[in-house]
C-alpha cells in the first residue's frame, strides 16, 4: 500500500468517525484533552484501526 493510500484511508475514518464523536467531546468536556486522546487511542475501536493503519505508514 503506498504512503498516499494510508494517509488518505487514514483521514477516511478521521472525517468519517472521529470529528463528529460524542465521546470524545465527552472526554474532552469533562476530563480534558489528554484523556480524551488516550481514550480515543486505546479504548476506542476506530482509534485502534486508525493506529494499526498509521503502523503501516511508519514502517516503511
Amino acid at each position: 500500500m503506498k504512503n498516499n493510500q494510508i494517509i488518505g484511508e487514514i483521514d477516511y475514518l478521521l472525517t468519517t468517525y472521529c470529528e463528529s464523536c460524542y465521546l470524545k467531546d465527552l472526554f474532552r468536556k469533562e476530563k480534558g484533552k489528554i484523556a480524551a486522546h488516550n481514550f480515543c487511542i486505546h479504548s476506542c475501536t476506530v482509534g485502534e484501526e486508525i493506529r494499526e493503519i498509521g503502523e503501516n505508514l511508519c514502517s516503511k
